[in-house]
Order: C-alpha cells, then sequence, then structure tokens
C-alpha cells in the first residue's frame, strides 16, 4: 500500500511538473499581438520579393498550411483581478487569418496590374488570383470578404472580364456599394465591352448613364487614386475623359454635332480638373497631357 501511494505521488508530481514545464513553454510561445504582427511582416516580404509565378502556389500553402497555436484569455469576470486565472487555448490553425491573406490578394493584384512593362504576362496571374480568391471569400468574415470583392472588380476590368465584372456588380453581394453606384459602374463596364466590338452608338449609351452617376450627389466628393500609378482621380478629370470618349465615337459615327457637343463639354471639365489639381505637378502634368492629345 505504501509503494503504491509513494508511485501515485511520483506520478502526480511527474504530472505535475510536466504540466508546469508545458505551461510555461506555451506561455514563451502564446499567440501576442506582436507575434501576429510579426509574421504578418514576415510573409508580406516573402511575397514581395517573389517571383511572380510563384505567388499563386506559396498563397495556397498559406491557405492550408496549419501551425501549432497557443494563447491565454482571462476567465469572465476577472478583468479586475491583479490574481486572475487564465485559460490555456491551444489549435491548430492557418499561419495567417484568412482576412489577411485576402489582403495579400489584393497586394499581388495591384502588383501585377502596376508591372505595365509585362502587362500581357501579368494578366494570367491577376485571373490565377481572381480564381484563388473565390475559394478564399466563404473563409473571410464579412468585412475582409467586402474589401476582397472591391479588388475582385478591379481585378476583372484590368483582365477585360468585363462580364465577370458585371455579373459581381448585378449579383448584389458586394454590399459596400449603393445601388447608384452599381447601376453607375456597370454602364461604364458595359461601355468598355462596347468600344471593343466597335459598337459606338451602345458605348456613348452607357457612357451617358455613367456620367449621370458621377454628376450625382452621391459622386459629389469623388475622388480616386490609382494604386499602380499614384495619379489622383478628381469627378471632373473622370467626366471629361468619358465625354471626350463620347464625342470621339460621335465622329466616327458621322454625327458632327454630337462630336461638337461632348467635346464642349469635355472641355468644361478639363478645366475644372485643372484648377481641381493645381497642387498636384503629376496628376496636373496628366491632364494637360490629355487635353493636349484631345486637341483642347
Amino acid at each position: 500500500m505504501k509503494k503504491a501511494l509513494i508511485a501515485i505521488i511520483v506520478v502526480l508530481a511527474a504530472l505535475a511538473a510536466g504540466t508546469s514545464a508545458f505551461v510555461y513553454w506555451a506561455w514563451q510561445h502564446r499567440e501576442t499581438v506582436e507575434s501576429r504582427r510579426d509574421t504578418r511582416k514576415a510573409v508580406s516580404k516573402e511575397l514581395r520579393e517573389m517571383p511572380s509565378e510563384k505567388v499563386l502556389p506559396h498563397l495556397e500553402a498559406l491557405l492550408s498550411k496549419k501551425s501549432l497555436q497557443v494563447w491565454f484569455v482571462k476567465q469572465p469576470g476577472q478583468e479586475e483581478n491583479p490574481w486572475h486565472f487564465w485559460t490555456l487555448r491551444v489549435a491548430s490553425l492557418t499561419r495567417v487569418p484568412y482576412d489577411y491573406i485576402g489582403q495579400l490578394v489584393e497586394d499581388q493584384i495591384i502588383r501585377f496590374a502596376g508591372n505595365d512593362a509585362d502587362r500581357k504576362l501579368e494578366v494570367p496571374r491577376i485571373r490565377e488570383m481572381l480564381a484563388f480568391s473565390e475559394k478564399l471569400l466563404p473563409l473571410c468574415s464579412e468585412n475582409g470578404a467586402n474589401s476582397l470583392k472591391e479588388r475582385r472588380l478591379d481585378g476583372y476590368f484590368l483582365c477585360g472580364d468585363f462580364d465577370g465584372a458585371i455579373k459581381l456588380i448585378e449579383s448584389g453581394t458586394v454590399k459596400t456599394r449603393t445601388p447608384l453606384w452599381c447601376k453607375g459602374t456597370a454602364a461604364k463596364l458595359r461601355a468598355h465591352k462596347a468600344m471593343e466590338a466597335n459598337d459606338y452608338k451602345e458605348a456613348v449609351k452607357q457612357l451617358l448613364v455613367f456620367a449621370e452617376f458621377m454628376l450625382s450627389d452621391e459622386q459629389k466628393d469623388f475622388e480616386d487614386c490609382d494604386p499602380t500609378t499614384g495619379l489622383l482621380y478628381s469627378r471632373e478629370w473622370v467626366l471629361a475623359r468619358n465625354y471626350m470618349r463620347c464625342s470621339n465615337m460621335s465622329g466616327k459615327q458621322g454625327d458632327a454635332a454630337k462630336e461638337a457637343e461632348f467635346k464642349a463639354l469635355a472641355k468644361k471639365y478639363f478645366d475644372s480638373a485643372v484648377e481641381k489639381a493645381k497642387n498636384d505637378p503629376r496628376s496636373l502634368e496628366a491632364i494637360k497631357k490629355e487635353m493636349k492629345s484631345a486637341g483642347l
């Protein structure tokens, strides 16, 4: 009996020591705000330095690779107690959160879009990101998914997949955008599709729907920075560009009156865009270059 009791005590002592050692190890390797930040920085750095053809395999590995993660949480009601109790949590989770993988996908779409020297080669990479993000969306939080959908729209546009972008807009899943925005943006995409098909009548029709949206109160404070060039587009600059397109296409259809009318509108908004960009040398230079090429 005495030997059995000693054996039990030894086992309990070993278990206690083992538990203490594990808890100490867990505390040293616990997940913290700093450790998560460091992991994200490391992953982002890896992707920035990686050849474009290796990006997708790396992202797929991030999505599937699990690692043991440890963290401690205070028991409810212990927040003000200096002798609070902690609950140890251990789980096998992805190396970085799904939402952050979504942000990495967004970053890569911007990276590929900005490679003007090799744009044709990068279009397939953007398509890869679109297909990958389709699998990722259901795993993200609502905010993460909404952000990724916005970038997917850019991706579809950059690939010339106007139908894909229109389908996404009209699916009603881009919760961050108003019905008026969806209508105006879908019109813009249909205009680009029509321009590619040399259907000038349809293109002008859709551009005017888009212009009506841009002139709405909803867009009165519109400014958009192109992440690939750093140029800041004002509402007036966008309107000027599109009215100039309408002018050029009306001329191709032999409608001189409409050509002159749209050109006058383009001049009006280009002048306003110049005034707005007077403290932005890069955008100002780009606007004046466009005006010169348009004969304005």
